[in-house]
């Protein structure tokens, strides 16, 4: 067809972020005095070389690509193929659960694990402050309720007390996120107290996959419900997808009804129930199948950056980092500053070195969306320990390409950053050095050991 031409251009090819607000400026000006003074400050830039060290990189091997060239080959990729099968046999092995099934995101699992518990308009769920903003954003989905509860004080997440504090008589199910990997304290108490009330119990371990509690036991097997993310900044990765999973069998033919459209085995057109479409395509399975036995070895990986970070920053005069549990294995290593202005002027340090950083959370009834999208007032409950956090926490590079002298170098800029008579050692990477670490991986040579 000559002279033929597309019919329209994108204007943004990003699919991943955009403004839905013409004017953002506007948008904040008539903002709550109380969301305007304690919002995020505006991300900052690296400097001329571009960043040195992301916060997160993905991480996977050769074999997680064969696997998809044979899925490729096959004809094995969609969501009926034999890889997400396999994926759910991997996660019911490693959880000791008997259900386990494939999801488009930790999101959507997280919808799909309330609507089988049967969660919906007039019902209550709690819900952490200080977490990401899909956990709220899945209970509204539902059309239930977010009851917004505060972290125990030198912690990340809600105890038992804090739930508690928040529990209403309308009050149904408790979802427990395990923020940033560290393992809530009080999972045992808070899964008794679940029993007790007949509330369901979701762990979200979207950050915390592999994560051990203070007994032993992997989080993800004290709730009703697990739900994960296998997007491409998690210790696994299916590039985006996650899964949902139970400790109870009977759950496995409705779980599996609401992950697609309601179909029923037995007549194949008749639904009997609403339900979303969450399923994995196979080609995602097929990737991150072979991470899950990569995942122990991942977690030994992540201990032992927060062990180096922990050494590197001993001692620093206003400065912590990020709670330690009995597995002190983060998903990402965090730190904390004694102001907001000392948190904001380090990243701006670090990152004019190169070093990526991401602020803590923003506390969830502190979003503008309460404002905009009919919960008024929401963000006039005062929970000080999430507030306090989001203010003067910022969490580091954390990916598993790091090494000892990486760490070295990242926490001599923090030091410097404090002292200035520190002298820095020479940057031991250069631009585009992960890649050419995992290109490494994708000619089947294996990492340095740690």
């Amino acid at each position: 067809m000559d002279g033929a031409t597309t019919v329209g251009k994108m204007w943004n090819p990003s699919l991943y972020i955009g403004s839905i607000v013409s004017d953002p400026q506007e948008k904040v000006a008539i903002l709550p005095p109380r969301i305007k003074e304690s919002m995020p400050s505006p991300e900052p830039k690296p400097g001329e070389m571009g960043w040195l060290y992301r916060v997160l990189e993905p991480y996977y091997s050769k074999e997680c690509v064969d696997n998809v060239v044979q899925a490729m080959l096959g004809g094995q990729i969609s969501s009926g193929a034999m890889w997400p099968r396999r994926f759910a046999e991997n996660i019911c092995q490693m959880y000791g659960v008997p259900v386990a099934l494939p999801t488009s995101s930790g999101a959507s699992a997280l919808h799909v694990a309330m609507l089988a518990c049967g969660l919906g308009p007039h019902d209550h769920v709690l819900v952490p402050s200080f977490t990401m903003v899909a956990v709220a954003n899945m209970v509204k989905m539902v059309g239930a309720r977010p009851i917004y509860c505060d972290s125990a004080c030198n912690s990340l997440n809600p105890s038992t007390d804090e739930f508690l504090q928040k529990a209403t008589p309308l009050t149904k199910a408790i979802i427990v996120c395990h923020t940033y990997g560290v393992a809530c304290k009080d999972i045992e108490g808070i899964a008794a107290l679940c029993k007790e009330r007949g509330w369901w119990l979701i762990e979200d371990i979207c950050e915390a996959m592999g994560t051990k509690a203070d007994n032993g036991q992997l989080v993800g097997t004290f709730g009703d419900f697990a739900v994960s993310s296998l997007y491409a900044n998690k210790q696994i990765t299916a590039g985006d997808g996650g899964w949902v999973h139970a400790r109870q069998k009977e759950h496995h033919d409705h779980l599996k009804s609401l992950i697609n459209h309601g179909f029923d085995p037995a007549y194949h057109f008749l639904h009997f129930e609403t339900a979303p479409n969450a399923k994995m395509n196979g080609l995602g399975a097929a990737f991150v199948c072979s991470q899950v036995k990569m995942l122990p070895k991942i977690m030994e990986h992540r201990g032992q950056i927060a062990t180096w970070y922990r050494q590197q920053l001993a001692g620093i005069e206003g400065l912590n980092c990020i709670e330690q549990r009995q597995t002190d294995a983060p998903w990402v290593f965090g730190i904390e500053t004694t102001d907001r202005r000392s948190r904001d002027h380090l990243r701006d340090h670090l990152a004019s070195y190169g070093i990526e950083t991401r602020n803590y959370f923003y506390p969830l009834h502190l979003e503008p969306v309460n404002f905009y999208g009919g919960d008024a007032g929401v963000y006039d409950i005062v929970l000080p320990n999430a507030e306090k956090a989001a203010q003067v926490g910022f969490y580091l590079p954390s990916h598993s390409f790091l090494e000892h002298t990486d760490i070295v170098y990242i926490c001599a800029l923090i030091k410097q950053f404090y002292d200035k008579s520190v002298q820095l050692p020479p940057a031991c990477r250069s631009a585009g050095w992960v890649d050419n670490e995992r290109s490494k991986l994708l000619k089947g040579i294996d990492p340095p050991e740690v």
